[in-house]
Parts: C-alpha cells; sequence; structure tokens
C-alpha cells in the first residue's frame, strides 16, 4: 500500500472553519482596499468641505427642580405636601409648558429677539451659497405644489397681518432651538436652547429658566385670588343656607310646641315625661315597702301574735319611754313586794300603773298599725295618679313623635350648614392671610453657563461616524463584487469548483509566447520553467498504470485564448529535454497554433493521417527540440466529422509503441465537440483555467462536458498568473508565496 493512500484525512475543527472563514474576508477586504479607500475619500471628502462650511452652533444648559405647591384640604385645612403626588406622569407635562408657545413669545419679547437676523429671517442677509442650496431642496418644491394659489381677487395682507406673521416665524424658529426635558426619577428639568452664539444661548437658557419660574409663581397667585373669590361666592351663599336652615327649625318647633327647655336637647315633654317616670319609680317603692310593712302586721295580727317585735313599735319613742316606765315600776313592784304583800296598797298602786302602761302601749301600737294602712292606701293613690298622669303624657308624646323626627332633621341640616359655614369661613381668612406669601414651587439650580465647545457640528464624531458608514459601504461594495465577479484567481477556488486538484500555477510569460522553446533553454531556472517541471512530476504520479505503452496527456480548456497551446508546448519542451523521446500533437485542427509556436510548417499532419492520406511517419516533425517530436494538424478544405473516436484511438495506438509520452493539445471544450473525443482518447487530461479571466461557468459547463464523456480529468493548471498581483491579494494558496522565493529563481522570466 502506498504512502498517501494510507494517509487519513483529519476534519477541521469548528476553530480552524472559523479562521479559515474570518481569513477568507481579510483577503477580500485587502484585494479591495483601494475600492474601500476610495469609498472613504468619496464621503470623507465632501464632509470635510461641509463641516468647514457649516455654521456653529452652541448649546446652554440650564436646571429646574419643580417642587409641590403646598395644598391643603379644603375643609380640614390640614397641609398637604403635593411634591410626594409627583409622578412621572406629571414631568411631561411640565417639560411641555417649559416648551410651550405662550413661554415663547414672553422670552422673545422681553429679550427682544425679533430684532435679531438670527431668528427674524426678513432682517438676514441671504447668501448664494444657501439660496442655492434652499432652490436645491425638493421640500420647498413639495410645498409649493401643494399650496393652493391664491385668487386673483385676493387682497393685499395688511401691516397687522404681516407682523403677526412675521412674529409667527420668529416665534417658531425660537422654539426650534429650544428643548426641555427631565431626568428619570427625579423632579428636575434641563432646559437647552441653542444659538450661534455662545453668550446668546447661556442668556435664553436663563431666560426661559426664569420665566418658567415666573409663570409658575403667577400661577400660584391666580389660583390663589381664584380660590378667594369662589370662597367669598360660596360664603354669601352658605351664610344664607345657615340662616334659612335656622328659621326653618325654630319656624317648626314653634309650629309644634317642640319648645327647649334647657340647651340639652330634649323637649318640654320628653322633660316631663322622664319626671314622672322618676316619680312614679320612687312611688312604686315606697308603696312597696309600706305595703311590705302592712303584710307584716297582718300577720301578726292572723296569727295572734305580738305588735311589740314591729320595727315601726321598736322604733317609736313614746312606746320606747312607755316602756322604760313599765320597766322601772316593775323593779320597784318587785322591792315592794320582799317589804310588804300582795294586797298591800303599794303594791295595788303598782299593778294598776303597770296596766294602765300596757293599755297605753296597746294602744299605741294599733295607732302605728292604723297609720301603716294609711300610709298605704295613700301611696296607692299617688301611684295610680302618677299612672294617668304618665299615660296621658305618653299619649300626647306620641303623638308629638312624627313632629319631633322632622325636627331633628331640620337640626341636623342646620348643623351641617353651619359647620360647613364656618370651615369656609376658616379657609376664606387663612387665605386671604397667605395671599402676599406665595412661592413659585420652582426655583432655578444650576444657571447655564457659556459652552465652550460647539454642539453642533461636532467634527470628530461627524467624521467617526462618516468613516464608519464609508468603510463600511466599501466593504459592503467590494464583497459584493467578489461574489459578482465569476473569474477564478486561486488554487483553492480552482479546486472546490473543480473537484480535482491544481497541479501547477503558471506565471505570465515575458515577451512572446511564440518564443517558448527558446525561452525554456534558455532560462531553465525560470519561475514559469518551474512550474512546467512541478506538473510534469505531477503527471508522472502513478505512471506505473500504463506501464508498456506511452501515456498520453491531453491539454484542454474552457473557451480559447486561455494558454493551453503555450502550455502543451512547454510541458512537452520540458518532458523532452527531461526524458526525450516525447511527441507533441496539435489536435486543434481547426485553429492549429503550434507550428507558429514551434516554427515549423503545417501543410501535412494529423488531418492527413486520419483521413487516410498520409501516415504518421510521413508527417512527424522530428527533432523540433531536444528530445521532442511534432505531429502538426495539417491543413485540409474540410475537416468536419474528420475526427472520431475509432480514428483518434487507432493513430495514438500506433504511436504509444514509439514514444515514451504522448502530449495532445486540444481545442476548447466549450467551442469543438472533437476536444471530447481526444479527453476519452487519452489517460490524463489537464484543465487549463486562465487565472482572473476565466468565467467560473465556462469552467463548471467545460468540466461536466468531459465528465459526461468519462474522460478521465486529473487536474487543472493556473494560467497567466500575475505573481505581484496574486501575491498581493493574497489568495492564500501556495502560488501566493512566490514572492518570499524568488530568489530560488536564477532567471525572472
Amino acid at each position: 500500500m502506498s504512502t498517501h493512500e494510507a494517509t487519513v484525512p483529519v476534519a477541521p475543527s469548528a476553530l480552524e472553519d472559523v479562521r479559515q472563514s474570518l481569513y477568507w474576508a481579510w483577503r477580500i477586504i485587502w484585494r479591495g482596499k483601494y475600492l474601500i479607500l476610495g469609498c472613504w475619500l468619496l464621503f470623507i471628502v465632501p464632509s470635510i468641505l461641509i463641516l468647514q462650511q457649516t455654521t456653529r452652533l452652541y448649546t446652554a444648559q440650564a436646571e429646574i427642580i419643580v417642587e409641590g405647591p403646598e395644598a391643603s384640604d379644603m375643609l380640614s385645612g390640614t397641609g398637604v405636601n403635593m411634591m410626594y403626588r409627583f409622578n412621572d406622569a406629571i414631568m411631561p407635562t411640565e417639560v411641555s409648558v417649559v416648551t410651550s408657545r405662550m413661554l415663547s413669545e414672553r422670552v422673545v419679547d422681553r429679550l427682544e429677539l425679533h430684532k435679531d437676523p438670527e431668528f427674524n429671517p426678513s432682517l438676514r442677509e441671504p447668501s448664494a451659497l444657501s439660496g442655492f442650496f434652499q432652490w436645491l431642496n425638493p421640500i420647498r418644491w413639495l410645498a409649493r405644489l401643494s399650496q393652493p394659489s391664491a385668487p386673483a381677487d385676493m387682497p393685499e395682507p395688511s401691516a397687522v397681518d404681516r407682523e403677526r406673521q412675521d412674529r409667527a416665524a420668529v416665534v417658531q424658529a425660537f422654539q426650534s432651538r429650544l428643548s426641555a426635558s427631565y431626568k428619570r426619577r427625579s423632579f428636575i428639568i434641563t432646559v437647552a436652547f441653542t444659538s450661534q452664539d455662545r453668550e446668546k444661548a447661556a442668556r435664553i437658557a436663563n431666560a426661559v429658566a426664569d420665566a418658567y419660574v415666573m409663570d409658575r409663581l403667577e400661577a400660584s397667585f391666580e389660583n390663589a385670588r381664584r380660590v378667594t373669590n369662589w370662597l367669598g361666592d360660596r360664603l354669601s351663599s352658605l351664610r344664607k343656607d345657615v340662616s334659612e336652615a335656622e328659621s326653618a327649625v325654630e319656624e317648626y318647633r314653634a309650629t309644634y310646641g317642640l319648645r327647649r327647655k334647657s340647651d340639652s336637647g330634649s323637649t318640654i315633654n320628653e322633660q316631663q315625661l322622664s319626671e314622672l317616670n322618676s316619680r312614679l319609680v320612687i312611688a312604686r317603692s315606697e308603696l312597696a315597702q309600706q305595703q311590705a310593712r302592712m303584710d307584716q302586721v297582718r300577720s301578726l295580727l292572723q296569727s295572734q301574735g305580738s305588735l311589740e317585735a314591729m320595727a315601726d313599735v321598736l322604733q317609736s319613742p313614746l312606746i320606747q319611754r312607755m316602756r322604760e316606765q313599765q320597766t322601772t315600776i316593775q323593779r320597784e313592784m318587785s322591792e315592794a313586794l320582799k317589804t310588804y304583800g300582795e294586797r298591800h296598797p303599794r303594791i295595788v298602786g303598782y299593778r294598776a300603773d303597770l296596766a294602765e302602761l300596757s293599755g297605753r302601749i296597746n294602744d299605741e301600737m294599733r295607732k302605728i298599725s292604723d297609720s301603716i294602712a294609711n300610709e298605704v292606701a295613700v301611696s296607692a293613690a299617688g301611684v295610680r295618679t302618677l299612672e294617668r298622669d304618665l299615660g296621658a303624657l305618653r299619649s300626647q308624646n306620641n303623638a308629638a313623635g312624627g313632629a319631633e323626627v322632622r325636627l331633628r332633621e331640620l337640626e341636623r341640616q342646620a348643623e351641617t350648614s353651619r359647620q360647613l359655614y364656618e370651615a369656609f369661613l376658616s379657609r376664606f381668612k387663612r387665605d386671604a392671610e397667605q395671599d402676599s406669601v406665595k412661592r413659585a414651587n420652582a426655583r432655578v439650580i444650576s444657571e447655564a453657563q457659556t459652552p465652550v465647545a460647539s454642539s453642533y457640528p461636532r467634527p470628530v464624531q461627524t467624521l467617526s461616524v462618516i468613516t464608519i458608514l464609508a468603510l463600511a459601504l466599501g466593504i459592503v461594495i467590494t464583497f459584493l463584487i467578489d461574489h459578482l465577479d465569476s473569474a477564478i484567481r486561486s488554487s483553492d477556488e480552482a479546486e472546490n469548483l473543480a473537484g480535482v486538484p491544481t497541479l501547477a500555477i503558471l506565471p505570465t510569460l515575458r515577451g512572446r509566447g511564440d518564443d517558448i522553446a527558446k525561452s525554456l533553454i534558455a532560462k531553465p531556472r525560470s519561475a514559469i520553467a518551474d512550474g512546467l517541471r512541478g506538473l510534469r512530476i505531477a503527471l508522472k504520479i502513478g505512471w506505473e498504470e500504463t506501464q508498456g505503452r506511452a501515456p498520453v496527456v491531453v491539454i484542454t480548456s474552457s473557451t480559447p485564448k486561455e494558454g493551453k497551446t503555450f502550455l502543451a508546448t512547454g510541458l512537452a519542451v520540458t518532458w523532452g529535454r527531461a526524458e526525450g523521446n516525447v511527441l507533441l500533437i496539435d489536435g486543434d485542427i481547426y485553429r492549429p497554433r503550434l507550428h507558429n509556436m514551434l516554427d515549423c510548417a503545417n501543410e501535412q499532419g494529423l488531418v492527413q493521417v486520419l483521413s487516410g492520406s498520409a501516415t504518421p511517419d510521413d508527417v512527424i516533425i522530428r527533432g523540433i527540440s531536444p528530445g521532442l517530436d511534432l505531429l502538426p494538424a495539417g491543413r485540409m478544405a474540410d475537416v468536419a466529422d474528420l475526427l472520431s473516436e475509432e480514428r483518434i484511438d487507432a493513430v495514438i495506438e500506433t504511436l504509444r509503441g514509439r514514444y515514451s509520452q504522448i502530449i495532445i493539445d486540444g481545442p476548447p471544450v466549450l467551442a469543438i465537440a472533437d476536444s471530447r473525443i481526444l479527453a476519452r482518447a487519452a489517460d490524463r487530461v489537464i484543465y487549463l483555467v486562465r487565472w482572473n479571466t476565466t468565467p467560473r461557468d465556462a469552467v463548471r459547463n467545460g468540466l461536466k462536458l468531459l465528465r459526461e464523456a468519462k474522460a478521465p480529468v486529473f487536474g487543472t493548471v493556473l494560467s497567466q498568473v500575475n505573481r505581484r498581483r496574486h501575491a498581493r491579494y493574497d489568495y492564500g494558496d501556495y502560488g501566493s508565496y512566490y514572492g518570499r522565493y524568488t530568489e530560488y529563481y536564477a532567471d525572472q522570466g
């Protein structure tokens, strides 16, 4: 097994693919560097000229912080800072106020900008260049076409109308230079103004900021005046409402007799009803106590018990004194019984006194019992009287219940009107006191300073962007041209297109190509001679397959003038000098050129051999070059259909045994069908491609015809390569390195 058969190809890694792609892109860009440079110059030079002619503009910025207005609740008077109610939806509104027409007109009037030519076009001296560009502006033409023509009878605008139009133009020009923005999640507004004069830009930016602050202050005063006026009108209405409500309450109370006794909030009927209820409760309590005492007396009498244990009896002072007297008499009688007998007058007197006291005590106890009974009767009568009066009063109070509901409703209405009136009155007094201390709720935190550098144009940024765009455009055009250009410029492109290896890269021969033999003999170490030797070595690989007979090599191309005759001659001369016994056949019987290149006759040749009018020995020119014989094409009036597969095979078989190598210069594949016949008779076919000239489609179609004819296409050769351009453009094949080893060639031909 040979070495090249045992070699296993290794698949390139993804990183290598990326590297190759980047290298391919770089080669295309490098080849188109002059085009890219031209695109850059085409854009950068006019840009520089325009930037030099452009009027410089300066932008000054001022910063304003917007604070929340001190608003208060209409009724409660509680101060609420509106700063905490601000959000991102409010700031765009304030920005619109800054750039509003109303504020712009104030600044224009204050600074008298209508007298400034920068804002008033009528005061500006027109330049020829600006007028030319304005005339070329397509928007101006479209505006004229879109505007309807004025009627012939339309009167001329008055001076006031013209002044109004000029003022509108000035304000519009002012607004076009004014811009405002706010920082997200903050309440800071940035006011920017652009002008041709840097000091004017700062002055106008500060004027706009001051005008906005003053507008906020005037708005606060105006709001306060409107609120005060509204409160005054509202107070008059509320005062009238309170008076009417209180009058309605008094009239209703007088109508239904619902006069109040005190400020406690209850009516006379309610107070009387409350007093009667209290008295009735007390009377019923006293009646219950007396009834209990009476029940006790009755219980003692029914049980024939003594009434002495009654609480009223025990608490009676009279009975207590009589008890004391009874005790004293009993003690004296006990003492007397020790001295006297039972019938002694003193003892009898003591007993009479005791009996009298007992009678008196019993009489007193009966009086107490009778008194208790009388008290129960009186209390019961009082309770009945109170219950009767209470029932009558309740009936009267129930009749007045509906009137009480309506009265309470009127009182609530009167109280509500009174509270609302007092709240509005308090707010009116407070706002009237604070009208003179209003604040703007906005302030300037950073005044506009005179700008140092211009904001427009910005040469560095502008030229950088133009450079990037121009280079990008040049690169795109370069890639587009490379994509549209179908010429083959490298061995890699030829191999990818043909599917066979590139055997050699032959540089362009200096001088006349007809002197190829003399040139190769005179300069054996030239680059073209080295390329032919390399081609010969590549063709000899695998020659063992044709042992015993001379290998046949056919050289063809897609179109004429690609150098196949030059290649056939050079290869034959080189091979003849190296090995000898080589035959060169001119197979292009329609346009033969080998005889011119080798400076020999062309009267007899291949056409005579094919027609049978001559033998090869009769027409072969021997020793045309060292080790080289030539079979010219010959001349014949009609060569159509003369070249056939059988005839050419027979001729070649005849010549194989006489020579060690046969080289045939065939016609172009796309021009003559004879090339396919010759290719089928060959052992190897070399397909010639002219560098930077032959279209890809021509190569693709020519190889397709050869493969359909089953021709043994061995490889391709790039001819007429401009070594300097090839090396400069760095196509990536081995021909790109010619410049690095030119010292190996003693002859630079």
